[in-house]
């Protein structure tokens, strides 16, 4: 209790004093060294002092020029005409003017940039981030040169990485919020810099474009770049006020193939009466009143005690921990002062007023975005209703919910942009996503999160265990070894709701560091129109994974580019299971898979999956159900609305997951068994051949069943079998329960 104490008297006591002073002081750690920042190209868009505008910001000629920033070696000696600081940079050498010209092909465009190394004033938190983990000490090093620097027009700022870059990455432009220049953007950079080519527009504090200036400026880069880049989207960030210039944008260029991610986005400020009142509070404040205010801007940046926490390695002893939370809170608050500068008496009112006009603007126009738009939520109050509104008017809108969130977004630990990107399947190189050519690997941060959030926690519950044959016939534990010499076809049955895909895909994932394709319902693997989904959820992880939606296409293209491909033939059919059809195959009648498989030469693995079907006890089956006079006559026409991976020769109730009724039961143990390939490559001429595909199709089904049988067998043998069992033994012993002797 004392500590906490004396955590609450340090926060308010350094709150003051950074509110008193309204700068950082020299004892803090944010002075203790110098570290050299990653290298920008900055496009320097000089046009003439107003003439900034929609129609003419192209038309103007640009003047460039390189200025390298050094560290002074005292920081006593002010600059010429300024008053003394205590942190100096001086600037040397080099101004070179370059013939102005507009951009006409890509050779012009290369010789307008110029790289401009930065070198950081302060490494931030030295001691209390011994592993190096959090991405704020980038953030508040760009604070800190915002305030120093931050003279010029709006201009493009380009992020370069030595991180390998995917072949013709599309245009990734970041629009800043109203207050953040798109500082918050820092600690993503790295990572989409693997995806997409970064330009964040940074507009400075004092700048006096209006948001027509500054979409004609976003509307000339867009435009100018489509026409360079002919089939490929450009992506647009926004954050809060950047959102509502991206969303004016997208409106106005319909036949531009555009991208939003809409961080947060400030449509609340249309119609709220907050800023009108924040407005006046500013111009009849006191001076120690309002020169307050802007701190408390400043926060919303972000939650200064949940920041401090995530730099704190949290492996150190509580008290240890303790203790370096404290420091980096001082840190903390030190640096958002800095941040509080840009909100001065002066600037506060005018950007209050041209954020509640961006709002309007954007509200006025919503309905006319065609582009795809991917929102991502955060827990404040305002968003929930935010949410409903542009659901209802971007029906296309997509989004993501972090409920327990409620700093700035961007700036949170376990907010991974690239990531979200990806697994909303908003990631694309072309005119429409292509799953080859558009599937990125999961990083080993992706993997590690679907382990966390996921697979440990079924290994856990389910306690799975393999077995595959072998060519003599004889059976062994562990899974088969896959290659990569031709394209490999696993065909399963589907257990009741297909609880068990994600072990199938992680198990391979973990022993082989092999990433298997699953073809699966669409409900998984597409996001719905209107739809927001929590954050790291199963589906998301899956398609991070290589999850892609079940169709004839997508077999046809992922055999085709030999990879590892998942299909369950039964699909929702069999997934819904009804009374007495536990470990039932139910296909197709078309064995049009086989046929596919023989044209590409793919080895085609059955396997079997045991276990799932326990896991619920069906009441009432779908059939049951769907027969009710009213109740299944609605569950009915909600099943037809749902998505579908294919109709079926059953009727119309086929098909979707509605109607089954039924109470969980003490988690199964699940197996999985492996059965011989078969080989197709030597039946390529048989293609057309309907008997042979068919004795194929036929040959698969025979061995999963027979595989299913040998499992549901040998099962009884397993003294581990049941839950209880099992979680004791491997509570008591933390290793897995023994399981039977194939």
């Amino acid at each position: 209790m004392c500590c906490l104490c004396a955590l609450e008297e340090s926060f308010v006591s350094i709150k003051m004093d950074v509110i008193k002073h309204g700068s950082l002081l020299a004892h803090t750690s944010l002075a203790r060294s110098e570290n050299p920042l990653q290298k920008f190209a900055e496009i320097n868009v000089m046009p003439p002092s107003g003439s900034l505008s929609r129609r003419n910001v192209w038309k103007h000629p640009f003047r460039l020029s390189t200025t390298t920033a050094k560290l002074s070696s005292s920081t006593d000696a002010p600059r010429k005409g300024k008053k003394p600081a205590r942190r100096e940079i001086n600037k040397e050498p080099l101004r070179t003017e370059i013939s102005p010209k507009p951009w006409r092909d890509s050779k012009e465009h290369d010789a307008q940039i110029v790289l401009l190394e930065k070198l950081a004033a302060e490494k931030a938190l030295t001691e209390t981030t011994p592993n190096g983990k959090h991405g704020g000490q980038r953030v508040w090093e760009e604070l800190q040169k915002l305030t120093d620097r931050d003279t010029g027009t709006p201009r493009w700022l380009r992020y370069t990485s030595a991180t390998k870059q995917e072949e013709n990455a599309p245009l990734f432009l970041c629009l800043p919020n109203i207050i953040s220049s798109g500082l918050s953007l820092s600690r993503h950079q790295e990572k989409l810099a693997r995806l997409f080519e970064i330009r964040r527009l940074h507009v400075p504090v004092n700048d006096l474009s209006t948001n027509e200036d500054l979409i004609g400026l976003i509307e000339g880069t867009i435009r100018e770049e489509s026409s360079r880049r002919k089939g490929r989207p450009i992506y647009l960030l926004g954050e809060g006020y950047g959102a509502l210039l991206a969303l004016s944008v997208a409106a106005r260029n319909p036949d531009v193939d555009l991208v939003l991610v809409l961080v947060d986005p400030a449509t609340w400020c249309d119609e709220r009466n907050i800023l009108p009142p924040v407005v006046d509070v500013l111009d009849a404040a006191p001076g120690p009143v309002s020169s307050a205010l802007p701190f408390l801007f400043s926060m919303s940046v972000g939650d200064p005690v949940t920041i401090a926490k995530a730099i704190v390695d949290p492996s150190l002893p509580q008290l240890e921990k303790l203790q370096q939370i404290m420091l980096a809170l001082r840190d903390v608050l030190q640096v958002m002062a800095t941040a509080s500068v840009v909100w001065s008496r002066d600037v506060a009112p005018r950007k209050v007023n041209q954020l509640q006009m961006a709002a309007r603007s954007a509200i006025s126009e919503m309905e006319n975005v065609k582009a795809q738009v991917l929102v991502l939520y955060s827990g404040k109050a305002q968003n929930e209703n935010e949410s409903k509104r542009l659901r209802e008017r971007i029906p296309s809108a997509v989004g993501r919910g972090f409920r327990d969130r409620y700093g700035s977004l961007l700036l949170e630990d376990g907010i991974e942009l690239a990531s979200l990107i990806k697994a909303s399947n908003m990631y694309r190189r072309g005119k429409s996503r292509n799953i080859v050519t558009d599937y990125v690997p999961p990083t080993e941060e992706e993997k590690e999160e679907f382990r966390k959030a996921h697979l440990d926690l079924f290994k856990q519950v389910f306690s799975p265990v393999y077995f595959h044959v072998k060519d003599d016939g004889s059976v062994k534990r562990g899974l088969p070894k896959l290659t990569k010499e031709r394209p490999i076809l696993l065909v399963c049955n589907h257990t009741f709701v297909g609880f068990d895909l994600g072990i199938i895909i992680g198990s391979f994932m973990e022993s082989q560091n092999v990433m298997i394709r699953a073809l699966a319902h669409p409900l998984v693997t597409t996001d719905q129109p209107g739809e927001v989904m929590a954050a790291s959820s199963l589906p998301d992880l899956t398609r991070l994974l290589g999850a892609v939606p079940v169709s004839g296409s997508s077999l046809y293209k992922l055999l085709a580019a030999k990879e590892t491909v998942f299909l369950l033939p039964g699909g929702m059919r069999e997934a819904v299971k009804r009374k007495g059809e536990s470990y039932k195959l139910i296909w197709p009648a078309k064995p049009e898979f086989v046929r596919t498989a023989i044209r590409h030469g793919a080895v085609i693995i059955p396997m079997a999956a045991v276990g799932g079907d326990e896991f619920i006890k069906i009441l009432w089956d779908q059939q049951e159900i769907l027969s009710l006079p009213i109740i299944g006559e609605q569950l009915h026409r909600l099943g037809n609305q749902m998505p579908r991976a294919r109709q079926t020769n059953g009727g119309d109730d086929e098909g979707h997951m509605l109607g089954t009724v039924g109470i969980p039961t003490p988690p199964p143990r699940m197996y999985f068994t492996y059965q011989k390939p078969i080989y197709t490559h030597e039946l390529s001429n048989y293609l057309n051949d309907n008997e042979v595909v068919e004795g194929l199709y036929q040959q698969v089904k025979s061995e999963i069943e027979a595989g299913m049988s040998y499992l549901l067998k040998k099962r009884e043998e397993d003294p581990y079998q049941d839950f209880v069992p099992r979680m004791l033994y491997e509570k008591t012993w933390g290793k897995q329960a023994p399981t039977f002797k194939p």
